[in-house]
């Protein structure tokens, strides 16, 4: 039997993991709230009008990789090879691992710039001038100014990674707040009376270019203070640096399932459906990322780093109980959220978004495009935690194979089912796609080591029961409270309230041992304060 190494000081341990994610949950909740705020006030000042969907088309390309790079998947790819220099060959080792892979990073993403920018701007040029082409010379416009976003956003998710692996999650964590509040400001900032949507547009863009270059800025004093550089060094890439780019390219495709299915939608949806099609599929993802990042990207951020030092020490056994533990509390959350969104998804939408020139169809649409997208939800959580496992392990080229094979199913089943249910179809086209990554991941543990199957089929009853309790109190609590306001706050609040008690209730007869846990966790921290 391999026998567990002890961990160096100063490295990521089991409590780490659980305040990793307590913080990265906190902070992520905060970036949403904010996120609200101000996709509530683009729908209010645009409506769902051709300016806006070229704006959030455009803002697709920089936001999948804001979303692979910055919210912990950039982190999870290195973080394998630095503990693995740092335990075979030392601190330093991997200091300077960091550095070269870091001007490598640099290096290449000037190079997807440049030819970024090269590709949109003979797209315009070939566009045929005229009003059934003003769409999309738009859009390709507003991308050529996104796309050196890319850069400091990359960069600064790269530099959380030192962070993460020595348990340092704040930096990291609150980077994204300020796009947020750097974009409500563009949209509160007063236009003269003669602007237009474009020139609203404009100040947008501006505003994350700028947040972009905050957030990198951001990250250097947290990374400086773990002992890594900051400064890139763009020198010759030897065996270790080729070896964690071969490493680095799959593990990166491995977790963009979920970022990608959500950009096939909205092209798919804009070509078959209209132009402002993609705009219901970017508010229902904004809403769904809401329970995923708290929940699913919180717990698979938290324990990434207990992942890959439980790898690099051989203690495979510990691994597959912390991702067991890890999945099985993460479901239990995932299924109860999803229900109640399901349940109050119309009252959330009206609530959010109903306002300006955001009207009550579209209120009714993107409710339904959300309840579609809500049956995504448990597989792309899952999906996201057990991805990480292989990370740890190193066995990127799998993990990147299931990825891949969500592709051409997102494609087949949005070109079958956009065309028969509309914008719906796309969410049940992601669902499905999802779904066949997750079985997938679930089949291959045995090769990593894993015996220990991080959820048996007899137990997604038990992992469910709190969903479905939470499903009825807050569809009972709303149809009971309809005099008061369908989309007030109070009915919101109220109805959600009566899901989370119940769906409490639930777990206490359903997941005792899983109740006991969250109680005695609670008490622990009230006696503390």
């Amino acid at each position: 039997m391999i026998r567990a190494m002890p961990e160096p000081a100063g490295t990521a341990s089991g409590r780490d993991a659980l305040r990793g994610a307590a913080v990265t949950s906190a902070w992520t909740l905060v970036s949403r709230i904010a996120g609200y705020a101000r996709d509530a006030l683009l729908g209010a000042a645009f409506g769902m009008n051709t300016v806006q969907s070229a704006l959030v088309l455009a803002w697709t390309v920089p936001n999948l990789f804001r979303r692979l790079f910055g919210e912990g998947a950039v982190s999870a790819a290195v973080q394998p090879a630095l503990a693995r220099a740092e335990h075979e060959r030392g601190s330093s080792a991997a200091h300077d691992l960091f550095a070269r892979f870091h001007g490598l990073l640099a290096i290449s993403l000037v190079v997807i710039v440049t030819l970024g920018e090269a590709a949109l701007l003979l797209g315009w040029l070939y566009t045929p001038a005229g009003e059934e082409h003003a769409g999309m010379r738009r859009t390709l416009l507003y991308s050529a100014f996104l796309l050196p976003y890319l850069l400091p956003i990359c960069l600064a998710a790269l530099l959380g990674a030192p962070q993460n692996l020595k348990g340092r999650f704040f930096l990291p964590a609150a980077g994204p707040v300020v796009l947020n509040l750097l974009w409500i400001a563009a949209m509160l900032w007063p236009l003269p009376a003669t602007a237009g949507d474009d020139e609203r547009a404009a100040l947008i863009i501006g505003a994350i270019l700028v947040g972009g270059v905050l957030q990198w800025a951001m990250q250097a004093p947290g990374t400086r203070a773990t002992g890594f550089p900051v400064a890139p060094r763009f020198l010759q890439p030897g065996v270790e640096e080729r070896r964690a780019v071969r490493e680095f390219v799959p593990a990166l495709l491995g977790l963009a399932a979920v970022q990608l299915a959500a950009v096939v939608d909205q092209l798919i949806v804009r070509w078959l459906v209209d132009e402002t099609a993609n705009s219901y599929t970017y508010y229902a993802n904004r809403l769904l990322h809401l329970p995923l990042a708290l929940l699913g990207l919180a717990a698979a951020t938290g324990i990434m780093p207990l992942l890959a030092r439980r790898a690099a020490t051989g203690d495979f056994a510990g691994l597959g109980n912390a991702l067991r533990r890890g999945s099985q509390s993460m479901l239990l959350l995932i299924f109860a959220a999803a229900a109640g969104m399901h349940a109050l998804a119309e009252p959330i939408v009206r609530m959010l978004f109903e306002r300006g020139r955001f009207e009550p169809e579209h209120t009714r649409l993107l409710a339904l495009v959300l309840r579609a997208y809500l049956w995504s939800l448990p597989a792309a959580a899952l999906g996201g935690v057990l991805a990480r496992a292989y990370l740890a392990c190193g066995k990127m080229r799998f993990q990147a194979w299931a990825a891949a094979s969500v592709m051409p199913i997102n494609l087949v089943a949005d070109l079958v089912l956009v065309p028969i249910y509309g914008v719906p179809g796309a969410g049940w086209a992601t669902a499905i796609a999802l779904s066949v990554q997750c079985l997938i991941l679930l089949r291959g543990l045995r090769a990593l080591g894993i015996t220990a199957t991080p959820v048996r089929f007899g137990e997604v009853p038990a992992l469910i029961a709190p969903g479905a309790a939470a499903w009825a109190a807050a569809w009972l609590t709303r149809s009971g409270m309809e005099s008061v306001g369908a989309g007030s706050v109070a009915v919101v609040s109220v109805a959600i309230t009566a899901g989370i008690v119940a769906a409490v209730l639930a777990c206490a007869l359903f997941r005792p041992a899983d109740f006991a846990e969250l109680s005695g966790a609670l008490a622990r921290r009230f006696k503390r304060r």
